[in-house]
Formats: C-alpha cells, sequence, structure tokens
C-alpha cells in the first residue's frame, strides 16, 4: 500500500475531485490522503453552487502540520486538481519545494482551467497554476482545451490535428521539464481519444470506447486511475492505456452526463 496526497474540490452528492479520488485510489489498494480545495453541495451540473472555497490560511496550516505528523518519504505521490481560488497555490508550491526533495517523488498536475474554448476559473488563478505549478509537476492531464491554454497556443478551429497536439505537448515537456503530457479528450480527423507523449518522444493513443461519453468528473477519474496505477509501479505506457480502459468503461457505465457510475463499477478497478 502507497500513500497518495490528493489536492483538489470535493462535493457531498456526486463525484468530482476527491468525491472521485478517495474511492478510486482505495479500491487500487493505496491509502489517499486528501485536502479539499472547494467544498460543494453538488457540482455545477446540478444548477446550483452550494458552498464554497476553503480559506487559503486553513490549506497552509493542513499541509504544514502534515509535513511535522507525516515524513516526507512516506507520502508517494502528489495529485492537484480545481482550486477554488489563486491565493490556495503558494501553500501548495511551499509543500511541493519540501516533498519534492525526496527521490522518486511523484506529482501529476490536472490543470482544471477550463473546456470548450473558455477558462472557468479566475485569469489569476490560471496565471499561478502556469507560473507556479506546472514547472514543479512530473506529468500533467490537460484536456484539450488546456492543453493549447498552457502553451499559449490557439486551439485550431474544428479541434486539433494528431501533430498539433502532440508538437503542443512536446512543447510543454521541453519548456517544464515535464516526464509526460496525457492530453484527454482530443479530437482529431481520425475521432477523439486520449494521448499520451513522454519526453522521450513516446506517444501513445488510445481512441475512445463505444458507448463512452463526456460525463462530470470524468477526467478527475483517469487522473486518480494513472496515478494509482503509476504508484504501483506501473510503466507510464501500461498505466495510459489501463487507466483509460478503465474510465471508459465507467464512463460508458454512467447513465446520464451529470455523475459517474462510479460506485457499482469499482470491481473494473479492484486489481
Amino acid at each position: 500500500m502507497k500513500t497518495i496526497l490528493s489536492i483538489q474540490s470535493a462535493v457531498t452528492a456526486g463525484f468530482v475531485g476527491n468525491s472521485v479520488a478517495g474511492p478510486v485510489l482505495t479500491a487500487l489498494g493505496h491509502h489517499p490522503m486528501m485536502i479539499d480545495t472547494v467544498q460543494l453541495a453538488a457540482h455545477l451540473g446540478y444548477g446550483k453552487r452550494a458552498g464554497g472555497a476553503i480559506p487559503a490560511p486553513i490549506i497552509n496550516d493542513v499541509l504544514c502540520e502534515l509535513s511535522t505528523l507525516i515524513a516526507p518519504a512516506h507520502i508517494d505521490s502528489v495529485i492537484t486538481g480545481y482550486l477554488g481560488h489563486a491565493d490556495q497555490i503558494d501553500p501548495i508550491t511551499t509543500f511541493l519545494d519540501e516533498w519534492e526533495k525526496q527521490e522518486d517523488s511523484l506529482y501529476i498536475l490536472d490543470p482544471v482551467l477550463g473546456d470548450g474554448g473558455r477558462l472557468y476559473v479566475t485569469p489569476e488563478l490560471a496565471d499561478g497554476l502556469v507560473s507556479d505549478l506546472l514547472p514543479k509537476a512530473d506529468i500533467i492531464t490537460p484536456n484539450q482545451f488546456e492543453l493549447f491554454y498552457l502553451a499559449n497556443h490557439e486551439q485550431p478551429d474544428g479541434g486539433a490535428s494528431d501533430s498539433s497536439a502532440h508538437q503542443t505537448a512536446q512543447l510543454l515537456i521541453d519548456q517544464h521539464g515535464l516526464q509526460a503530457v496525457i492530453a484527454t479528450g482530443v479530437v482529431t480527423a481520425s475521432g477523439v481519444g486520449d494521448l499520451l507523449v513522454t519526453r522521450e518522444g513516446g506517444t501513445d493513443w488510445h481512441p475512445a470506447q463505444a458507448g463512452a461519453r463526456n460525463v462530470a468528473g470524468g477526467g478527475d477519474l483517469l487522473t486518480a486511475l494513472l496515478a494509482g496505477h503509476l504508484t504501483s509501479g506501473q510503466d507510464i505506457h501500461s498505466a495510459f492505456q489501463t487507466a483509460c480502459h478503465q474510465a471508459q468503461t465507467i464512463l460508458a457505465a454512467s447513465p446520464t452526463s451529470r455523475d459517474l457510475a462510479l460506485l457499482e463499477s469499482l470491481s473494473v478497478i479492484c486489481p
């Protein structure tokens, strides 16, 4: 059993952020430690926003105390996802600065910024993520919009070509010293799927499964699965293919786009 620290949103009803990561990482045999950046009654797909961001001083206090309670080497991997406010970035960055001094640390950044051609976080938060968190990441898992946004590139009209998505991912790897980029929901002339590009220049493609749909929390699901498999010791290509297959199986089993059929599908991912 390995320990994975997950810093992202949480909801009481439904499945996004830590409400996905907790069950998934537990099912994979890991110990999830979760710090919530926002606490909402449900995600915005339910039509209302009830709740809000956790104040940055609280996140700072929790991370500082965690550093005294648990030796850095006892945290094997870190995930960050949706952040509630730009001032949450500073305590996360301070924690990562100390934690990443250990060997074999793995930080996966899910840069939850927007979709469909627009940001749904503040420009200040987006700028802070790019300037402070992106350079510390080993692997990032952007959607297609976020992939081009992080590289400060315009997304091609009508989606991305195979070459433009690959070239943009490789540019981010070269600029920020990433081990890999996994771009999700990439739309190309040959279809929709997920793209892996590694530092060594290796690529992999996983086409969307028939029946899979865009469901709230789907990106959080893939990131949690990827983190779990990599922390278990799988190589990046095997972890990518396994995580994509499992995520798309759960997406296909979800009856609506509002919520993942997560709990009833955990048998799909149990080792």
